[in-house]
């Protein structure tokens, strides 16, 4: 409801899920790790959750589960974040099946960990909606950050094998900028990448290409735009 809510009032054109959003819930996280290793998709060290594309589901451990006490919100950006990726992929903001650029997917996913994102009908301005971990990450290496790194991040995965942290902070912030300020293009550019081919390769020229189709093909300049953004940011 809050996804729907949120993507609505922004224009977005939101579609019905065709089947049941289901989540697995392990009871400890070497059951998890157990089970993805299992499966064929062994996890990362310290990975508290993931949503699988293939069999369209969540899979979590309960992070409580070795206090009776302890706070559930052990879990809740974990689970957000996730649900934010299921939903997304199943109300048409992004296609299963078709080659997604990952910065996409996951800075929408990490601007819902936010609490004015997926609670806008409570908390309503601009810094509850800030996500203050991946701020944080971005504005750590401002100072050293390379020159056309957006042109690398959206044409490619590899930054987020190389320097995944690095990876998140980047495309939470780019996609944060992008629907804070420039949302109708924001709104085109996802209908665009969601309305790839399945199983089809999107190549790095053409990920270029759908990009500067919408946000216009100085990079230079919108690198410049998002630098003045985050100062904006970080001074509150």
């Amino acid at each position: 409801r809050s996804f729907t809510h949120y993507m609505q009032v922004r224009g977005f054109e939101i579609g019905r899920p065709a089947v049941p959003l289901v989540a697995i819930v392990f009871r400890s996280q070497s059951d998890y790790h157990r089970y993805a290793a299992a499966s064929g998709s062994p996890l990362q060290p310290g990975t508290l959750g993931h949503y699988d594309p293939q069999s369209n589901r969540i899979f979590l451990f309960d992070a409580s589960n070795r206090q009776a006490d302890a706070d559930w919100s052990a879990n809740a950006e974990t689970i957000i974040h996730e649900a934010t990726h299921q939903t997304a992929f199943n109300v048409g903001i992004h296609r299963r099946f078709a080659e997604q650029p990952r910065w996409l997917v996951e800075g929408l996913a990490m601007m819902f960990e936010a609490r004015g994102v997926w609670d806008a009908r409570s908390v309503f301005t601009r810094a509850d909606r800030v996500n203050q971990g991946r701020l944080r990450d971005f504005a750590a290496g401002m100072e050293s950050r390379p020159d056309n790194l957006i042109a690398y991040l959206v044409g490619s995965d590899q930054m987020f094998r190389t320097n995944q942290a690095s990876a998140y902070a980047e495309a939470w912030t780019l996609s944060f900028f992008l629907c804070e300020t420039r949302l109708q293009d924001y709104s085109h550019y996802l209908a665009l990448v969601a309305d790839q081919k399945p199983f089809s390769k999107y190549s790095a020229q053409n990920r270029l290409a759908d990009f500067t189709k919408c946000f216009g093909d100085d990079l230079k300049l919108l690198d410049a735009q998002l630098l003045r953004f985050v100062t904006e940011l970080k001074k509150g």
